[in-house]
């Protein structure tokens, strides 16, 4: 046993970070067994571009009530994205309270102040000014269980969160406590993956107003293993539906992005083309 351990400590520690690529099986148990194929290589297309590692719960899906699976991270798999890119220089987060009719910037909340909300400050080596984000208490409190006993703590993690993802530019990577679904679906007991927020991050609130809608990336978005599978899907459906029609695979593609108000499947968003993929089975279904 202390062979193996001493082993492991020599390992450099991005390879330690890695070798959950090496273990696909436990992977797929913790974190994908609820997922479909796509949304399981979307995790993992997810997990490899920003190097974050699911077995550590640094990033995990939730499964919604008929929705494609969201991916999500904690504030501090955003917080490790931004160490390694290397421009990372320094973090700041302060409460805003009222108190006396007067806003004020704290570290602690005073006692008997209101709690607006948090700013954070964040500082990057190649810029000379912080990138700043302030977000509002009243737009996440749910007023529940670890909101109620650490309101300091959980409005100033929506803070910074926002504001690593604003300084280094980090896309379609969210934390569950801006997404209201996942709230909901966290107390309903209706999500399948939830497994991985027990214990780690509290209770998700409400949304901030700029990031309302679960995020829904383009078609050229998606990694290429999942613009495959997309392709093989639609060019086998609508050849059914040409077999069992008079028109082309041509003009039925036509007829159908008319129908869409779009000129492509590169012009639409992944949720679009799930619907759009089932609504072109059912056709096939009805017409055979």
């Amino acid at each position: 046993m202390s062979n193996v351990m001493t082993v492991a400590k020599e390992r450099p520690l991005e390879k330690q970070q890695e070798d959950w690529q090496d273990r696909m099986e436990l992977v797929k148990q913790k974190v994908g067994k609820d997922l479909n194929q796509t949304e399981w290589e979307l995790l993992l297309y997810m997990a490899k571009l920003y190097n974050l590692n699911p077995l550590l719960n640094e990033i995990f899906a939730i499964k919604f009530r008929g929705q494609p699976a969201q991916i999500f991270t904690g504030r501090d798999g955003l917080l490790k994205i931004a160490h390694k890119s290397g421009m990372f220089d320094g973090m700041k987060t302060v409460l805003l309270v009222e108190q006396n009719g007067e806003v004020l910037e704290t570290d602690i909340a005073p006692k008997g102040a209101e709690i607006l909300g948090a700013k954070t400050y964040v500082w990057r080596r190649d810029m000379s000014h912080p990138v700043v984000a302030s977000v509002k208490f009243s737009e996440y409190d749910k007023k529940r269980s670890i909101w109620l006993e650490k309101p300091d703590t959980m409005i100033k993690k929506c803070s910074e969160s926002f504001a690593l993802r604003r300084a280094f530019s980090i896309h379609a990577l969210y934390i569950p406590e801006e997404f209201k679904q996942a709230q909901d679906d966290a107390f309903e007991g209706v999500s399948k993956n939830l497994e991985a927020l027990e214990g780690k991050e509290g209770e998700p609130p409400e949304e901030p107003p700029e990031e309302q809608e679960t995020v829904d990336p383009v078609y050229t978005e998606l990694p290429p293993e999942v613009q495959r599978t997309i392709n093989q899907n639609m060019d086998k459906v609508i050849g059914q539906l040409a077999d069992l029609s008079d028109n082309d695979t041509k003009s039925i593609k036509q007829e159908i992005f008319d129908e869409y108000g779009t000129g492509s499947i590169e012009e639409m968003h992944y949720t679009e083309l799930r619907n759009l993929y089932k609504d072109l089975s059912n056709r096939v279904k009805q017409s055979a």
